[in-house]
């Protein structure tokens, strides 16, 4: 989510005048530290959930009171948030099952309170888990809604799971892809479609992809939401977007040569400290 933050993000939740904020996935809490100054300068608050966050979130939950952070599964966390939620952030357990039940608890949220759907981003709808479960926990996931899983890395354009290579090596990773009831981009379609009311959904593509839902009755009564939007369509909005993606290629490549470089110095006998 973090790639996204000051091209998509940011302006999305100026747009809809976010302030009470909900990011499911917190980990190290590098977007949360964004969502924090951002309801520090829009008198916001911003509740984060995950079960096992890592120091550097907690240390942001003791130092801020603009953060409330629910160490729990988002499934047990969100039936109990009694709050107006303006914006949604949804980055956190990658499968069909654990997105498709967040996406209806807030719905059944915002309903009971009299609310809009929130905006809702969720991150990782492109390549590899748009259309791939990624199990943090299979055992959270009811066995008749978890796929044959392994584990192991994923390769573009190769549909097997690779014992001990390729992205995410150490992860639980559904055996097949593209089947039903299939990872987090099939859960946002099949939300949509199974859902009374009418949405917007945009797909913003490259570092794993970024979806936006929003109801299209929100979408109706918001210029600025509405305008915001369509900056994503603009060849300006585009152009800065292709060199971005190239920035993170090359970053990716210096990376890469970097461990060479360090493997072949090693295999010498040689050390050099990390820069």
């Amino acid at each position: 989510m973090r790639w996204y933050w000051e091209t998509a993000v940011e302006p999305l939740l100026e747009a809809v005048e976010a302030r009470t904020i909900v990011e499911v996935g917190v980990q190290e809490g590098i977007t949360t530290a964004e969502l924090i100054a951002f309801a520090e300068r829009n008198d916001g608050i911003v509740h984060g959930i995950d079960p096992v966050p890592l120091p550097r979130a907690l240390e942001l939950a003791e130092r801020s009171d603009r953060f409330v952070l629910h160490r729990d599964q988002s499934l047990d966390a969100l039936p109990r948030l009694e709050v107006d939620l303006d914006a949604a952030l949804i980055d956190g357990d990658h499968n069909w099952y654990t997105v498709i039940n967040e996406l209806r608890l807030l719905a059944a949220l915002s309903e009971s309170r009299g609310r809009d759907f929130p905006l809702t981003l969720l991150h990782d709808v492109g390549w590899p888990y748009g259309r791939r479960d990624q199990y943090f926990d299979p055992a959270a996931i009811p066995e008749e809604h978890r796929h044959p899983m392994g584990g192991g890395g994923l390769w573009p354009g190769r549909p097997r799971v690779h014992e001990d290579s390729g992205l995410n090596p150490k992860a639980t990773h559904a055996l097949s892809e593209g089947t039903p009831r299939n990872g987090v981009l099939t859960a946002v379609e099949d939300f949509v479609a199974e859902s009374d009311q009418q949405f917007e959904l945009t797909v913003l593509t490259g570092l794993f992809g970024l979806a936006i839902l929003i109801s299209r009755e929100r979408l109706a009564s918001s210029e600025p939401l509405r305008a915001c939007l369509d900056s994503f369509r603009s060849p300006e909005w585009l152009e800065a977007e292709c060199r971005r993606l190239e920035h993170a290629r090359l970053m990716s490549h210096a990376r890469l040569d970097t461990v060479r470089h360090r493997l072949k110095e090693l295999a010498r006998g040689g050390h050099r400290p990390a820069p």
